[in-house]
């Protein structure tokens, strides 16, 4: 996946928030490139996911800031979810309140710079 596939990517989920949830509630999207996975900080890379070589592209809302986080997952981890997710859709899990937590503090990192 090339950046400019990630970024068209980020584009289409950046629009589909605003839609949902209103355009104060996402003002603007911001993409984590950090190497390592912000669930369990293994390297992230492409993954199988039905015979093919992915990547899982995430994204959440951080309220405080009206921003769309958007991020990768390592394998391990985005298979988790995917599985967790088969019997709890809607469900979010601690692995999901990790995540969000260290996105949390890169993005307010970032913001000092």
């Amino acid at each position: 996946m090339t950046r400019d596939e990630i970024n068209e990517m980020m584009d289409q989920l950046f629009f589909q928030s605003q839609v949902r949830f209103g355009g104060s509630a996402v003002k603007s999207r911001w993409f984590y490139n950090g190497d390592k996975c912000p669930g369990c900080g293994k390297a992230v890379k492409t993954m199988k996911f039905k015979g093919q070589e992915s990547l899982s592209l995430n994204a959440f809302i951080y309220r405080d800031h009206s921003v769309l986080i958007c991020y990768l997952l390592c394998g391990k981890c985005a298979k988790w979810i995917f599985k967790r997710s088969e019997t709890d859709p809607d469900s979010q899990t601690v692995l999901h309140d990790e995540i969000e937590k260290n996105l949390k503090a890169a993005f307010i990192k970032q913001l000092g710079h």
